[in-house]
């Protein structure tokens, strides 16, 4: 059993399951956090070129690199400096896309938002079925900020709350207009 979660969560959070099980279950808390979300850009134009099997390989080994730097950052452990592990994760999985990039038959490229706030962060679902999930404006604002690259002509976009207390040398992008607010949100890149 603890092999088979290894697969879905970090080994720190299986063994403070193991040492906590009553921590598996319903609900969750309110956190302090950075969130990454990335999607794979082109995916439907890919899908149209391809067979279904070069799709479904490209796919398995683009979220591969993607998985081995991807979190919720500062939850469901501490996690001190969450907002620089999050852009320095950012930029490595551009990188390992980069080096990916070398070996498929398709180039593709990803898109990564980052974003800083509070979320109630735990187990979501139903009694008998959840997943480990974050929910808030802050979590949304980070998935806006990964549909947002595109457009914005970077493949990385970071929320100003993020940027408050980032140490890397980041970029101002012209301030973009998402979904949901009202007004434009300042962002970054780096």
């Amino acid at each position: 059993i603890k092999k088979q979660f290894e697969h879905y969560l970090d080994p720190r959070q299986v063994k403070q399951l193991q040492n906590n099980p009553e921590l598996l279950k319903l609900g969750g808390e309110k956190r302090y956090a950075t969130f990454l979300f990335t999607d794979v850009r082109g995916f439907t134009s890919l899908s149209e070129k391809l067979k279904p099997e070069e799709v479904t390989e490209i796919m398995n080994k683009a979220l591969t690199v993607q998985v081995q730097c991807m979190a919720i950052f500062n939850a469901p452990l501490d996690l001190e400096d969450h907002q620089n592990k999050a852009v320095k994760t950012a930029i490595e999985m551009q990188e390992a896309i980069k080096e990916l990039n070398k070996e498929l038959s398709h180039e593709i490229a990803i898109g990564v938002g980052v974003n800083t706030g509070q979320a109630v962060i735990g187990n979501m679902g139903s009694d008998t079925r959840f997943d480990f999930s974050a929910i808030g404006d802050a979590v949304n604002i980070a998935a806006r900020l990964e549909s947002g690259t595109k457009e914005a002509g970077v493949d990385i976009l970071i929320g100003e709350e993020t940027a408050k207390d980032c140490s890397f040398k980041l970029k101002s992008v012209k301030a973009i207009k998402v979904k949901g607010k009202e007004k434009p949100l300042k962002v970054y890149t780096t």
